[in-house]
């Protein structure tokens, strides 16, 4: 009788330790990730997801929305010229002349251009307006 009380004692102290592990390893409910400059929390279970402002967790509300239609409204109202251009056709020859960008998926390439492209245009259209400001000043 003693043999057998101490196998099941042996036996739950390994199943509560191998479902500890696995609940900690396998099945972890909450994933946390950093990034730059936020701190974001999501339920792997539900898929909420919570970011952390002030040190309190707010929840993330997903939004629906028709990015096309704004998107073509920004485009006329900025009146954005649109060229057709056949995009495989010009990553290539990109990729052809610089041979560096060969090493790149196209998605990146694209990520990468609209990056670069963006920063570029922000930065000038910021310091030609701080030069223009600082020559009214004279």
């Amino acid at each position: 009788m003693y043999s057998e009380k101490r196998y099941l004692l042996i036996g739950l102290v390994v199943g509560v330790l191998l479902s500890g592990l696995f609940f900690y390893y396998f099945a972890p409910r909450y994933t946390v990730i950093k990034s730059e400059d936020t701190v974001l929390k999501q339920d792997t279970w539900t898929g909420h997801s919570w970011r952390f402002v002030g040190n309190d967790w707010t929840p993330i509300v997903g939004v629906n929305r028709d990015w096309e239609k704004i998107d073509q409204a920004l485009v006329s109202a900025l009146r954005i010229p649109f060229a057709q251009v056949n995009t495989a056709e010009a990553l290539q020859q990109l990729k052809g002349k610089h041979p560096v960008l060969s090493q790149l998926s196209n998605e990146e390439l694209i990520e990468r251009i609209k990056f670069v492209y963006s920063r570029q245009v922000l930065v000038n259209m910021y310091l030609d307006s701080f030069m223009k400001i600082e020559q009214q000043k004279k």
